[in-house]
């Protein structure tokens, strides 16, 4: 079913103008930002203050658009400054997402935190960047999320390149883009926003397709499979691949672009479309994948030329040259190797590898790692065996490089969760054999 909701002036306002501040009293709340920002600029005011010190509550889809937004403003010359939320959770939020540093950058600092299920939001404005923040991105799903299938690990990558790089191919904005991606173990889920003050996709699209006088429309038409402004610099999949996995996982995706949005939910597309006031000026993509439903990659990027199953991750980076196996290099890891947190990260990590190549073995490779705590070595290799039972670790887990005294630490962990379960195992059976003494009968005896 398709519905179209054409917005004027926000009816519940949650964000407010007095004069030249901007007044943020609930959550950040984007399409009611832009309203009061036109009201300002109607006004003359060369300076805007945004003030959250009342903000109540704040999500990537509300703020990413509005630092985007800022990057325009201070590009036209504007001066713009910020107060964070006064409650203190959500201004370590601010701090640590580094949304006041995008915000404000020569007021805030940037954030430097690494997160176990989140990649802050960073702004990347080359190939570069955009590459390392994309494999920053598939680290924290692979340490953050755990029995992961490899179609998921393959989805994300490839839908996070592709939205990336239509940034840097079509957007046209000297500042790039900004990525943020996070995610939630409890529902398994990854949410991805991109956002951009470029062009825009109306804009952009109007080059090959002028008769798209429409935005929604012209959203419509940039989620169609091989449409792009030239085909000499693009074959026009992304944002139709995106959907495509989406869909296919029932999540979500959201696409806001100059006077509109397109929004898939649940089977169902709504557009909505905006007066001049509410223009977003560039391009904001959120994307919402859900890991429990199963899909086949190959067949969501099926472009009409057959399925496609695109190098992934695994096979790039983490299979060996032969192909034999999957090598994971301890060393490589910037989580550290002295807490359980970081355990836990590689843990999963060496679960998802395992379950991507189900029939190579994951070699655990050591080399240039001097020290680890005996809670690091407990939560990746002591659980590691607990989890997968003796005979399938000794089968498939392979530790090599390793310095005498981690060796040590690897082998005591072992040792002490292969006491735990032997232990515990010959506690379940002694119910048993008490009964069976019980209710046995003079022949028995």
């Amino acid at each position: 079913m398709l519905t179209s909701t054409t917005q004027t002036a926000p009816k519940k306002y949650t964000v407010k103008r007095e004069e030249n501040r901007i007044l943020f009293l609930a959550d950040v709340n984007s399409n009611q930002f832009r309203w009061c920002l036109a009201d300002c600029l109607e006004r003359g005011y060369e300076d805007v203050v945004l003030d959250l010190s009342r903000c109540e509550s704040a999500f990537p889809n509300g703020v990413l658009p509005v630092i985007t937004s800022v990057d325009n403003l201070r590009h036209d010359g504007l001066d713009v400054s910020v107060i964070l939320p006064a409650h203190s959770y959500l201004q370590r939020l601010f701090l640590n997402s580094n949304w006041a540093y995008l915000l404000e950058p020569g007021t805030y600092p940037e954030s430097t935190t690494v997160h176990p299920g989140h990649v802050p939001a960073r702004r990347f404005r080359n190939a570069e960047q955009q590459h390392r923040l994309v494999g920053e991105a598939l680290q924290v799903l692979l340490g953050g999320i755990a029995s992961l299938q490899r179609d998921d690990i393959g989805a994300l990558e490839w839908s996070i390149n592709e939205i990336t790089d239509n940034v840097l191919t079509h957007a046209d904005s000297p500042l790039g883009g900004v990525l943020q991606v996070s995610t939630f173990k409890k529902t398994r889920k990854v949410a991805v926003g991109v956002a951009d003050s470029g062009r825009g996709i109306p804009e952009s699209l109007r080059e090959s397709y002028p008769e798209l006088t429409d935005d929604a429309d012209a959203i419509y038409k940039a989620l169609e499979a091989g449409v792009t402004r030239h085909s000499d610099i693009g074959q026009g999949n992304g944002l139709a691949g995106a959907l495509r996995i989406a869909t296919m996982s029932e999540g979500s995706i959201e696409i806001t672009s100059g006077r509109a949005s397109v929004v898939y939910r649940n089977g169902e597309s709504t557009p909505y479309k905006r007066g001049p006031r509410l223009t977003f000026h560039g391009t904001f993509v959120y994307l919402d994948i859900d890991l429990d439903t199963s899909f086949d990659l190959s067949e969501a990027l099926d472009f009409g030329t057959g399925p496609h199953r695109p190098v992934d991750v695994v096979e790039a980076i983490y299979e060996t040259d032969d192909g034999s196996a999957v090598r994971l290099r301890l060393r490589d890891e910037r989580v550290g190797f002295g807490s359980r947190m970081a355990g836990n990260q590689i843990r999963n990590k060496s679960l998802n590898l395992l379950n991507a190549e189900p029939d190579k073995p994951l070699l655990l490779d050591w080399a240039g790692v001097p020290l680890i705590s005996s809670s690091f070595a407990d939560e990746l290799v002591g659980k590691l065996f607990a989890e997968l039972g003796p005979l399938s670790f000794s089968a498939r887990v392979r530790n090599t490089g390793m310095r005498p005294v981690v060796h040590g630490l690897i082998d005591k962990a072992i040792m002490q969760r292969a006491g735990q379960t032997f232990a515990r195992t010959r506690k379940q059976a002694e119910p048993q054999s008490a009964v069976a003494a019980d209710t046995a009968g003079p022949a028995d005896e």
